[in-house]
């Protein structure tokens, strides 16, 4: 398919994500409807199929317009199952491509209760056992993890961090602990893995320097959240109407002002997302660092632009029928989510002054 086909589809499932999405959050349970359609569309194997970064990426943010919880479980959904052909063993990289491409579900079980946001860099030890290597531990945040098949991990092998692909079976125990304030519906879970296996057939060789899908649309579901919270307070600024003289309250310089400021941040945050994308398919050497900055730029645009329209929506807004309180409540997770807005400023401050060496992925 065209880069235009697949933005296409990418409209058309965010028609169906934003027509359940209110209830998905009210309720705290995962969009089955769109994984059932995602998981037949052609863009679940756009990656494997060497679509470019800025497409994949504008996909992220149009589903996130429907669904940020959605958009942010197949993203980690993606991360997990791009690094199929990093594989070691290529009949294991062949078996589990197929079985992806059929509809398989991926999960990202690589944070880990003290490790905040070092989720690249596993401080729980594996044992070495017949076949690879036996974990007891947890990992957390594993959105959608209840319909995943396998699960990408991570653990410290003899000292050294490694990376795996494994079976979800029943050596993992899922904790039911998810009720957040947003993003409710990505059913994230808590998982306690008890002496499950890593096998070596499974480890995946990561090239640090190769671009990523969830660096690459963390950004994006930012972008998508302000970009649906835009289009609300201009919707609402041309419905309501004011009394006595009933004007819309789009006629209000004030209201005026504030759609143009929501309108200029967004644009700043698209363009740095976009300028990041084109860094990562042109293999750039500072790609790490155009999404970091990026996602701290869409993070910001999409807190303050949710803010502002809940504020153009008064009363109104702050009712649950409405969307844009959903949109502020997901938006507060684009700080917090890894890498966070300090953590990134303290990394670029430091590789900026000289006082560190290149980034790592």
């Amino acid at each position: 398919m065209t880069d235009a086909d697949l933005l296409k589809e990418a409209d058309r499932l965010q028609a169906l994500l934003a027509a359940h999405a209110a209830m998905h959050d009210r309720d705290t349970t995962f969009p089955e409807e769109g994984r059932a359609e995602m998981v037949r569309s052609p863009l679940n194997t756009m990656l494997l199929e060497g679509t470019s970064w800025l497409t994949f990426s504008r996909v992220v943010g149009l589903l996130a317009q429907g669904d940020a919880s959605f958009a942010t479980a197949w993203l980690m959904h993606q991360g997990a199952a791009e690094l199929l052909r990093s594989l070691e063993d290529p009949t294991q990289a062949s078996a589990l491509e197929a079985d992806f491409r059929r509809g398989a579900w991926f999960g990202n079980a690589l944070g880990e209760p003290t490790s905040g946001n070092q989720f690249l860099m596993p401080q729980q030890h594996a044992r070495r056992a017949e076949g690879g290597w036996r974990l007891t531990g947890a990992k957390r945040f594993v959105s959608g993890g209840e319909h995943a098949k396998y699960l990408l991990t991570s653990a410290l092998c003899e000292g050294q961090p490694r990376f795996f692909l494994i079976d979800k079976h029943d050596s993992i125990r899922v904790e039911e602990i998810w009720d957040p304030m947003g993003m409710r519906a990505t059913r994230s879970q808590l998982l306690h893995f008890q002496d499950t296996l890593l096998p070596e057939s499974r480890v995946l060789k990561v090239d640090p320097t190769r671009p990523t899908a969830i660096p690459a649309g963390l950004s994006w579901l930012s972008i998508g959240i302000a970009e649906a919270a835009l289009g609300f307070a201009i919707g609402y600024a041309k419905e309501r109407r004011l009394p006595p003289e009933n004007k819309p309250l789009a006629e209000l310089q004030w209201v005026q002002f504030a759609v143009a400021d929501m309108s200029t941040r967004l644009e700043a945050a698209r363009s740095l997302a976009m300028r990041a994308a084109t860094a990562a398919d042109q293999r750039a050497p500072d790609h790490l660092v155009l999404q970091m900055q990026a996602k701290v730029v869409a993070n910001e645009a999409a807190v303050s632009i949710t803010t502002a329209a809940l504020e153009l929506a008064g009363g109104s807004g702050y009712l649950r029928h409405r969307p844009i309180e959903r949109y502020v409540r997901d938006a507060m997770s684009g700080p917090v989510m890894a890498w966070s807005a300090p953590v990134v400023r303290d990394f670029l401050g430091k590789l900026l002054l000289g006082l560190m060496g290149p980034p790592r992925s």
